[in-house]
Parts: structure tokens; C-alpha cells; sequence
């Protein structure tokens, strides 16, 4: 993920103060601190970010987990940074790429890919000893989820065990590659966000 694309944006959004002039009451709200907020916090989940962090064996995996937390951290954060810019730039309430299904296509539960990418995330870093909820199961049933492991069909995958006796366990894989491709397309809207911002400088000079 270049860092680059977010130092642009930063650079177009002090440029000339139009963002700071235009989006400091908008119908009486500070959307420029909403815009600085995402942009900051853009540029520190990014900033040295590793998809493919080095794999260890079970039982020696410690820091292989730590990256993984972090690693959905940062998305997490780039995600929230991007959908923050969406409502102001694009003017509207509606989550970005909310309802797109085109990274998870086969998971198991029929998820979109932000509640797929929740499911992992919750699994994987969030809330890995009280998964309460696992979008697709039944609301009553809680899952413990075990130490993430290498294995042959994924990069990493973690067995969940629920509450219920005699439940079967269930396995939850990721790859790399597709928290790669997740974020990018998020990512990759600030090029959007540019590009308008260029067009209202340009329509705000005399």
C-alpha cells in the first residue's frame, strides 16, 4: 500500500485553505475536523504497513498473532478513515462499499464483505475470547476462538468452539491477499476526494 496516495490527499486538503474555508460550517457543522481526524489517523495505519507478515509454526505463533492483530487494526482504521470521507465529500449518510460483495465471494455465511471483514477481525484481534455475535449463526450461541495456526487452505485460520455441548467446532480461515485487496479498495477513493477538492479550488478562485 503506497503512502504516497495519502500524503496527495493531505497536501490537496491545506491547499489554497479551501477545504478548511469550505468544509468548516457546513449547515452549521466542522466537517474540516472530521477531514483532519481521517486524514491523521489515514496516514498512521498506513505508514509501514505489512500484509504478509512472517508465518511461524503452532505453538510458536506469539508474534505472528501480534502482527495479525495489528494488521486488522490498521485496516480497520484505514476503513473507518475512508467511510468518514465518503459522508463528507460525497454528501450523503450511506457507508461506502456497504453492501458489496466482491472479496469474500464464497464465505460461509453469506456475509458482505464488511461484515465478513468484522467476523474476521473479531475473531482474529478483536474479540477473539467473547465472540459474542458471528454474523450468520445464531444470536444465543458464544464462540471461543482457539490460536491461529498455519494451515493448507489459508494463510492463517483459528477453530472456534462454542458454548453449546456437543456443538461442532468451526474453522475460520484468512488470507492475506484478500485483506490486501480489501483495503486497497478503500484505499484508492481518496483519489475521488482529490479530485474533487481540485474541482472546488478551482471553482472557488475568482
Amino acid at each position: 500500500m503506497n503512502g504516497e496516495l495519502i500524503r496527495e490527499f493531505r497536501d490537496k486538503a491545506n491547499e489554497y485553505d479551501y477545504c478548511r474555508n469550505h468544509y468548516s460550517n457546513v449547515d452549521g457543522k466542522n466537517k474540516w475536523n472530521c477531514i483532519c481526524s481521517a486524514m491523521d489517523w489515514i496516514t498512521v495505519a498506513v505508514s509501514d504497513i505489512h500484509f504478509y507478515p512472517s508465518l511461524l509454526p503452532f505453538g510458536e505463533c506469539d508474534e505472528t498473532t501480534i502482527h495479525v492483530l495489528n494488521l486488522f487494526m490498521r485496516i480497520a482504521i484505514i476503513k473507518e478513515g475512508i467511510e468518514q470521507l465518503h459522508r463528507v465529500f460525497m454528501n450523503t449518510n450511506e457507508v461506502y462499499r456497504n453492501d458489496e460483495k466482491n472479496i469474500w465471494i464464497d464465505n460461509p455465511y453469506a456475509n458482505t464483505d464488511n461484515e465478513y471483514f468484522e467476523t474476521l477481525r473479531a475473531c482474529f484481534a478483536a474479540h477473539p475470547i467473547n465472540l459474542k455475535k458471528i454474523n450468520g449463526c445464531e444470536k444465543d450461541i458464544l464462540w471461543y476462538a482457539s490460536w491461529p495456526h498455519t494451515t493448507k487452505q489459508a494463510d492463517l485460520a483459528v477453530i472456534l468452539g462454542s458454548n453449546i455441548t456437543g456443538m461442532e467446532h468451526i474453522t475460520i480461515n484468512i488470507k492475506f491477499s484478500d485483506l490486501e485487496k480489501y483495503a486497497e479498495l478503500r484505499y484508492q477513493h481518496l483519489n475521488d476526494f482529490i479530485s474533487i477538492i481540485e474541482k472546488g479550488i478551482i471553482s472557488s478562485k475568482p
